[in-house]
């Protein structure tokens, strides 16, 4: 008798685990939606490191030394600095790890034991629109490091500016899903005025050069001079043309019965595979 070949796991098919409130796991199944936020709105100080450097006077100081050998696009740091600054509160993230279940995710997400992990595959999150996935480096902080993956290959690299933790962080094996960008989601506010006119000969400086088209050049300018300062911190993002998106659902080990029971009969009602409450710290010779 032939023995089947073995069926070759890929990447796509690996799980990909997040780990939330009951509250805010409600609002995702019956809006089958995933939210996303901006670097600003989550507790670790170094998000957005660059950014917020770019935000110092020390910092600041820095990173035009940085520059001074480097030209992208033959755009002046200032105006380099004020596009990364303007653009990197419209876009938008959610963290998930690679790590099917660890001791240090359930007590940093713990909502008093009232936490669930949901499970899916990157092979869901690729069939939604509009979306990247990275994978998050953790090493010791390095300005210059960080500068050379934002500012490359005579691009800025916005997403680049958020796939980085401290080393601290490195039991996460963070995964991270960034929207691609929308300008219904520019803060023009975060620009001063007096800059807009410097921000414009830039404009026109990459599309005498070609790297950018006309009608590239047109949006940027509308969206430049747009008087709209809509700041959205939260954009929600559909996944309802994706069958079984989240494929599994457990609770927090130190739940209480009554939660277990609520979260099953929600998780049933939906048609979701409730995998009960974790036995991680349910004690077990064999």
């Amino acid at each position: 008798m032939k023995r089947k070949p073995k069926t070759r796991k890929t990447e796509s098919d690996s799980k990909l685990s997040r780990y939330v409130s009951f509250e805010s796991f409600v609002h995702m199944v019956l809006k089958k939606q995933l939210a996303f936020v901006t670097y600003d709105m989550w507790q670790d100080p170094y998000e957005g490191f660059v950014i917020k450097a770019m935000q110092t006077p020390e910092g600041r100081t820095d990173i035009l030394k940085w520059f001074e050998n480097r030209k992208i696009n033959n755009l002046p740091p200032e105006i380099c600095i004020q596009l990364l600054e303007r653009f990197s509160k419209a876009v938008h993230l959610q963290s998930w790890t690679k790590s099917p279940e660890t001791d240090a995710l359930w007590r940093i997400y713990s909502h008093n034991g009232n936490s669930i992990r949901i499970e899916t595959t990157r092979k869901n999150v690729e069939k939604i629109d509009s979306l990247k996935i990275f994978e998050v480096s953790y090493s010791q902080t390095n300005l210059e490091r960080e500068l050379g993956k934002i500012f490359s290959n005579n691009k800025i690299l916005i997403n680049n500016a958020f796939l980085w933790k401290r080393e601290a962080f490195s039991h996460e094996y963070e995964v991270r899903l960034i929207s691609n960008y929308d300008h219904e989601y520019s803060p023009v506010d975060q620009l001063p005025k007096p800059d807009i006119k410097t921000m414009i000969e830039g404009m026109k400086v990459l599309l005498s050069k070609g790297e950018i088209t006309q009608q590239q050049y047109n949006t940027g300018i509308e969206n430049i001079l747009k008087e709209n300062t809509n700041k959205q911190c939260v954009k929600y993002i559909s996944y309802a043309h994706i069958p079984d998106f989240i494929e599994s659902v457990i609770v927090h080990p130190n739940a209480s019965n009554w939660f277990v029971d609520t979260v099953k009969y929600f998780c049933e009602n939906n048609e979701i595979s409730f995998q009960g409450k974790s036995v991680l710290y349910t004690f077990n010779h064999r």
